[in-house]
């Protein structure tokens, strides 16, 4: 089952676009998501982990899968 990160910051005015996405994907299939602040000692861990220098940003398995907002049709896609 793929682990989807969501890395977000309060500030961001394109965040809550891609929290609706990754939020509306989970409601129709199965996989792990989390939102994790940037700005949280979590966010800021895993930030450093994968060089993450914009919000939003999507990790998917241990791997920067998406920097922005992407379209449904990708996210979807990603997670297959």
């Amino acid at each position: 089952m793929p682990k989807v990160i969501l890395l977000y910051a309060s500030w961001c005015h394109n965040c809550p676009k891609a929290e609706k996405i990754w939020r509306d994907l989970k409601e129709e299939h199965e996989f792990e998501y989390e939102e994790v602040d940037v700005e949280s000692e979590e966010g800021q861990k895993i930030a450093q982990e994968y060089s993450v220098m914009a919000v939003p940003t999507t990790v998917i398995d241990g791997e920067v899968a998406f920097i922005g907002i992407p379209s449904k049709d990708e996210a979807l896609e990603s997670i297959k």
